[in-house]
């Protein structure tokens, strides 16, 4: 017979029941659906009304944007590759091309950093399941020796059944360690390729002579 594992600690701190455990996993976990489809929702509606300037060939200010999706008034700001679009139909509707341009520049730059910074979440997903996973393979291999100590050499065939289950377990944890190894490199390795990119960009950006644009041209201000 298998005994359920045991709940998994920090040290310093008390140990929680493997119910209770799961359940607050269950309601972080839930949480975090809950944000992440709020933040889906309000990008979906600026995107909305981004489509709408377009089709209606009418140049909103960040504020306007901002008020017909119902956001917060800073979310454009904390959302550059956003705002970086919003500029881009601005400066198509006024035909304006090196306006467009620097917009397009802007654009793919905070394209990389929203990459980026999601890249580097994963990476700490990634990093908190490995060590999970190394917390409960410590834990196989303890009650792996404990059922051995407690038993003896004598009754050992009597646990054979449980120790090839242990064994199993154990296997399945180094094979979910070794894959989130790898993917943490392939992170990694793209991680670097999005940063060589994103310096490239900027260099050729700097590199390009100033232009001069009319005032008249100049987009709303929020």
């Amino acid at each position: 017979m298998t005994r359920p594992a045991a709940p998994r600690t920090q040290p310093g701190q008390a140990t929680v029941p493997a119910g209770r455990a799961k359940a607050l996993d269950a309601g972080r976990a839930a949480a975090v659906e809950r944000r992440r489809a709020d933040s889906e929702r309000c990008r979906q509606r600026v995107l909305d009304v981004l489509a709408a300037m377009r089709k209606d060939r009418q140049a909103l200010s960040d504020a306007e944007i901002t008020r017909r999706a119902a956001v917060n008034l800073q979310y454009l700001q904390r959302h550059r590759d956003l705002k970086a679009e919003a500029e881009t139909v601005r400066a198509h509707l006024a035909q304006d091309r090196p306006r467009a341009a620097a917009a397009a520049t802007a654009r793919k730059e905070a394209a990389l950093e929203v990459e980026n910074r999601m890249l580097l979440e994963q990476n700490t997903a990634l990093q908190r399941t490995l060590h999970e996973v190394q917390n409960e393979l410590r834990t196989l291999r303890a009650h792996n020796l404990g059922a051995r100590l407690r038993d003896g050499l004598n009754a050992r065939s009597l646990r054979d059944t449980e120790m090839e289950e242990l064994r199993e377990q154990r296997d399945a944890a180094l094979a979910a360690s070794r894959q989130a190894e790898t993917a943490m490199q392939a992170l990694r390795n793209v991680n670097q390729r999005l940063m060589i990119e994103n310096s490239r960009l900027i260099a050729a950006d700097t590199s390009t002579p100033p232009r001069t644009v009319s005032a008249a041209l100049a987009p709303p201000c929020p």
